[in-house]
């Protein structure tokens, strides 16, 4: 209870100061600041469960008839941003590798954007320095929460907080929650990537565009979920002490600085190219996770559908593509030399 309560003052200062997605930042900052002094912090992973369900059916309710007209459009868009994420993955692994003579696991692992769940498991299997690893990702998202909503605010015409949703009778809430949270904990079941998030807003947006429920979700239920969110991703931070996260800083936001110059390039030519705003595509090809993208795409009143289904595409081509090269650089990794049978004792 400690911890939601730190990330839901945090939140609620954020939120009176007007800053971008006060909820989800504020509490992730407050429980960082937290962490970094020394206080333990846990989320249960059943509260995280719920917050991911209630956050995907409220993302699944914001899908209309309107937003899948406008799909025609995002194939030019997804294939814009398959070139942005191969750019981004080999600047970084370059930078890391050639100039700061990481070893190549250790490079690669850092490099990629997004799929942290995935990344920190292969880069297990691979033996990679788990320290830098994790420390280089959790700094990108880290940034990407504090930061992006402020920018993205500061380029939109009109600035996101302002628009508002009635709130959806009882028993629809309930229907669709209860249907979204049974897609979620299959499909999690199942182990389809991402599976949590993904089940609650496919069939949240089933049940909205089918005029089966109506409304959002109410808002103590919304602002729950952030805080949750916000200090689970906090809690990446635990296990390192304030002289290792100072130590990889430089590292860290040297390759977060690349990949979010080349992922502002990336948005701004799919922008032009596809007719769409480039505030919307800025936050699709922002280098984070499906969850916390999508979620700030709410948040701000941009297009969750959009930004959802561009994240996905970016999470599931990683699930194809990573396993294979990590198993294909493991390969290429010299064995350990052979003990010999007239050894020592």
């Amino acid at each position: 209870m400690f911890t939601l309560a730190l990330g839901a003052a945090g939140g609620a200062l954020f939120a009176v100061i007007h800053f971008p997605a006060p909820w989800l930042a504020g509490s992730m900052i407050a429980a960082i600041l937290a962490v970094l002094a020394g206080l333990k912090l846990s989320v249960p992973t059943y509260l995280r469960t719920a917050a991911f369900i209630v956050l995907g059916v409220q993302i699944g309710s914001s899908v209309t008839m309107e937003t899948l007209m406008g799909a025609v459009r995002w194939p030019l868009s997804l294939a814009m941003l398959a070139a942005t994420v191969t750019v981004v993955t080999v600047a970084c692994y370059l930078f890391y590798s050639r100039v700061r003579g990481w070893p190549t696991v250790d490079a690669l692992f850092s490099s990629l954007p997004g799929a942290l769940g995935l990344v920190v498991a292969l880069a297990d299997d691979a033996k990679a320095d788990m320290r830098r690893v994790i420390i280089a990702q959790s700094i990108r998202l880290f940034f990407l929460v504090a930061a992006l909503p402020i920018v993205i605010n500061s380029l939109s015409a009109s600035p996101a907080g302002t628009a508002a949703t009635p709130t959806g009778v009882w028993w629809e809430i309930a229907l669709v929650l209860a249907a979204g949270a049974g897609a979620a904990l299959l499909l999690e079941r199942l182990k389809v990537p991402a599976g949590l998030f993904i089940g609650a807003i496919f069939v949240s947006a089933a049940f909205y565009v089918g005029g089966i429920a109506h409304g959002a979700l109410p808002q103590p239920f919304l602002i729950l979920a952030n805080v949750i969110l916000g200090t689970a991703l906090a809690s990446r931070f635990q296990d390192f002490t304030l002289g290792e996260l100072m130590h990889a800083l430089g590292d860290g936001v040297a390759g977060f600085a690349i990949a979010l110059a080349l992922s502002v390039i990336g948005a701004a030519l799919a922008s032009w190219l596809a007719g769409l705003p480039f505030t919307l595509t800025l936050l699709a090809f922002a280098p984070g996770g499906l969850d916390v993208m999508t979620i700030i795409a709410l948040a701000l009143h941009l297009d969750p559908a959009y930004v959802g289904a561009h994240q996905l595409a970016r999470y599931l081509a990683m699930c194809v593509v990573i396993p294979p090269l990590t198993a294909w650089l493991m390969r290429r990794r010299p064995l350990p030399p052979e003990k010999s049978d007239s050894s020592e004792f």
